[in-house]
């Protein structure tokens, strides 16, 4: 005789101790292979999202701003986010933008697209295929330096590691009390965002909140 528990679903009772009283183990057992074969898939296709996160601010850390009528990529810019995707990494973007932009996110986004396109002065198009999430503020006070749009972008993480890259002091101490890794981007530094190559060790010593080491079993 089997003696399990009673079982709850979202709070609902499914089944009583007593349904399973007199169950064959053989049977249970059976049933407990068959669930695990079931969800296996799902399992795999689970740990394959599970990847660090590498945030960046939008104006004046991945493109110049200072003439919005000639907006470029800074110096290795493009070629640096593309070397996060080869290399497994998800890229997102933590920008702010006025709430005159639209009335909902859709809008704020093509107005934000918009503009970048008619200024846009560069050889290189400017990709936004390449990142996996956009976060924009709804409000003007939901900009950042605000906690909203560095808690939403945790939130997308899964559990992960996540860094944010910004030229603002301000921005980058907001994302460091909420655990994120952090790198001051600096126009005149050589190295403006961290080599691709010293970048795992980078984040695993510089995030401050528990993580799943599985997050990085898909980087290279």
């Amino acid at each position: 005789m089997i003696l399990i528990n009673d079982l709850y679903y979202n709070g609902t009772k499914i089944s009583s101790r007593r349904q399973f009283q007199g169950v064959d183990m053989k049977w249970f057992r059976s049933l407990k292979l068959v669930l695990l074969i079931s969800l296996s898939p799902f399992m795999k296709t689970y740990a394959k999202e599970l990847r660090p996160w590498i945030y960046f601010d939008l104006g004046d850390t991945v493109i110049s701003t200072k003439d919005m009528k000639h907006l470029k990529y800074f110096r290795g810019a493009k070629d640096y986010i593309i070397g996060l995707k080869d290399k497994g990494y998800k890229v997102g973007l933590i920008t702010n933008i006025p709430e005159t932009f639209g009335s909902d996110y859709q809008e704020k986004f093509e107005t934000l697209k918009k503009v970048i396109h008619d200024g846009w002065d560069d050889s290189e198009n400017f990709d936004w295929e390449v990142f996996d999430a956009v976060f924009l503020p709804l409000k003007n006070n939901e900009m950042k330096p605000a906690s909203h749009l560095f808690q939403k972008a945790l939130n997308e993480t899964q559990g992960c590691p996540a860094m944010y890259l910004s030229e603002s002091e301000n921005e980058i101490k907001a994302a460091n009390t909420h655990g994120f890794a952090t790198k001051l981007f600096v126009e005149g530094e050589k190295d403006l965002y961290v080599p691709l190559e010293k970048l795992t060790p980078f984040i695993k010593h510089e995030f401050k909140k528990e993580y799943n080491e599985e997050c990085f079993n898909q980087i290279s």
